[in-house]
């Protein structure tokens, strides 16, 4: 059984330790117990026998190939959510990018617009300034044609009296003074509105440079903004190319990854596939193993049946003889009541599983608690014979005193020899060298010796 759990630490699979459990079972103490044992070893059927070490390299290979897939797994799962959260990236970066498109397009439609209404303006201001300019030239000509009047007025004046001469009439020289003075009002007149008109298209003038000088502000800012969505736009850009090179990236190391899954999926086919040829192999070994085993057992079973049928044979021939010494020997006188209680129980823990005299035996069949029990000397005395039997393992004799010796049978290895001093309760052997006689019993004779040196088996329990 110890080397039983020393091949399940070497590597046994479930099947395998069911397998141990079942020999082991099978090979539990019993009356053939240990001669099965024997046989099972003698012949190499043991548990690295059925090529385990290359059934569990291919296992380990498959758990191998199988903690890879994980990996591999896990790996292409990570993958994914890393693409996911890229093409998420870049939608958000697109839709940045979108939206600061937009907004150019629409400061530069408005700088356009502000560009047209200056260029309006402009053109409004330089027509006024034009007309500005008419009516300042128009002004200097009335300026020089009313002075030109005055002067006449003047001169007239200085010669009153010539106009009274030249009048034909003085109701000519009335209507002649009533038109110089309505012609001088109507020329002071004319220059008033020109002098307000040219007032009123400076002030004009003057509006629309401060017009033109907003417009032209609000154009320069809307240039500002449009350069700084530009650089927006280019790092936006820049980001949405450099996410999708990362995209590109994680494409190509999952297009690797699931090669190679798939590469490892084929090999753990064929692991399986070579495992299960492997534990057919090993049923097939199995199986010739069990068919050569019971053909053993049968052939070990026919030999035991021969050999009880032979020690029946001689049994019986012995008791013959037994008796018919009884009838030409004289009876041998009984045990000295002296030596009643002086033997010791030979098996530690044990008792007495068949007594003496059953199914006519010479002998008193004692167990023990467990294979391989303790035995002891039931009395100090010096051992005259250590003698190994087949079937029946070592066999001790050990002579107490000139009346008494006791034997020892199914002994598995002495610690004593012949010719060796014992004392009463030492350690001699255990039991179970034997394979016609279990493990765990012993066989325990008491021998009566007389004055003529003649001896008999008596029954041990008279002298407990």
């Amino acid at each position: 059984m110890k080397q039983g759990r020393g091949s399940e630490k070497g590597g046994f699979t479930t099947s395998d330790r069911l397998l141990a459990t079942t020999f082991s079972r099978a090979l539990r103490p019993t009356a053939f117990g240990s001669w099965l044992m024997v046989i099972f070893l003698a012949f190499g059927f043991q548990p690295s026998a059925f090529g385990q070490p290359n059934l569990n390299q291919l296992r380990q290979q498959a758990e191998q190939n199988q903690r890879l897939q994980q990996l591999q797994q896990q790996r292409i799962q990570q993958l994914n959510r890393d693409l996911a959260n890229l093409d998420a990236a870049t939608r958000q970066q697109l839709a940045e990018l979108r939206r600061l498109e937009a907004e150019i397009t629409r400061l530069e439609r408005e700088r356009a617009d502000l560009t047209r209404q200056i260029d309006l303006l402009e053109g409004q201001k330089r027509q006024a300034e034009a007309r500005i300019a008419s009516l300042q030239k128009e002004l200097q000509g009335l300026r020089e044609r009313l002075s030109a009047m005055l002067r006449s007025l003047h001169r007239e004046r200085a010669g009153r009296y010539l106009p009274i001469l030249r009048a034909e009439s003085f109701t000519d020289l009335s209507v002649r003074s009533k038109w110089v003075g309505v012609l001088g009002q109507h020329q002071t007149d004319l220059m008033d509105r020109i002098k307000h008109t040219v007032r009123r298209l400076d002030e004009e003038r003057v509006r629309l440079e401060l017009l033109v000088d907003t417009l032209t502000e609000r154009r320069a800012e809307r240039q500002q903004r449009i350069v700084a969505l530009a650089q927006n736009r280019q790092s936006v850009q820049f980001t949405v190319a450099s996410l999708r090179q990362q995209r590109a990236g994680r494409l190509v190391i999952l297009r690797e990854t699931l090669q190679a899954q798939t590469q490892l999926r084929a090999e753990l086919n064929v692991l399986q596939s070579r495992i299960a040829a492997e534990l057919q192999r090993i049923a097939e070994e199995r199986r010739r193993a069990e068919e050569e085993r019971r053909r053993r057992e049968a052939e070990e079973r026919r030999q035991r049946e021969l050999q009880a049928q032979r020690q029946r044979e001689l049994q019986t021939q012995r008791q013959r003889e037994d008796a018919a010494r009884r009838e030409t020997v004289r009876e041998l006188p009984e045990v000295p009541r002296e030596l009643v209680g002086a033997l010791q129980f030979p098996v530690r823990g044990g008792r007495i599983a068949e007594a003496y005299g059953f199914q006519g035996n010479d002998w008193q069949t004692l167990q023990g608690a467990e294979a391989s029990t303790t035995i002891v000397a039931a009395a100090d005395g010096v051992v005259i014979d250590s003698l190994f039997i087949a079937n029946l393992g070592y066999t001790l004799t050990i002579r107490h005193s000139d009346q008494i010796a006791t034997q020892y049978v199914n002994v598995l290895e002495p610690r004593v020899s012949a010719g060796q001093r014992v004392a009463q309760g030492q350690v001699i052997g255990f039991t179970g060298g034997g394979v016609l006689i279990p493990s765990n019993q012993m066989w325990f004779r008491v021998i009566f010796i007389d004055d003529s040196g003649n001896f008999r088996y008596v029954d041990p329990s008279r002298y407990y």
